[in-house]
């Protein structure tokens, strides 16, 4: 079949998708300098929960563009995790841990993930919730 154009909530899914990696490249630009091992190593960590929250957004998004209910419950496994760990690492860039600077490269996309699979599980309820409604 063939697809349509995309929706302005498939773009704001794509755009959550980007969002995190990108940021948190920038981030370890400014913390570690131009090493182009880390920040591919930052931008690949970080991609991997924003592809999960990504594929969960878009299936929930198909479901919810055939109800015409709960678009914007559907994107929040890839919006929320995006801005706040953006918001997150370029605040760490600005202001660097004073024992471990840098370690919240490593532990923070273990957060995302956690943070993804939580948020599409609620995300799946409202979107069903709202979808009965």
């Amino acid at each position: 079949t063939e697809l349509g154009p995309m929706t302005g909530y498939g773009k704001m899914n794509l755009a959550g998708m980007l969002l995190l990696p990108v940021a948190a490249a920038v981030a370890a630009l400014i913390s570690f300098g131009a090493r182009s091992d880390t920040l591919l190593t930052v931008f690949a960590l970080n991609l991997v929960p924003m592809l999960i929250g990504g594929l969960v957004s878009w299936l929930l998004l198909r479901g919810a563009a055939r109800a015409g209910k709960g678009q914007g419950i559907a994107l929040w496994p890839t919006v929320i995790p995006a801005v706040l760990g953006a918001a997150w690492y370029l605040w760490r860039a600005v202001m660097p841990a004073e024992v471990a600077p840098g370690a919240e490269y490593i532990a923070g996309p273990q957060y995302l993930l956690i943070g993804v699979v939580v948020l599409s599980i609620v995300a799946w309820i409202g979107c069903r919730i709202a979808r009965a409604r």
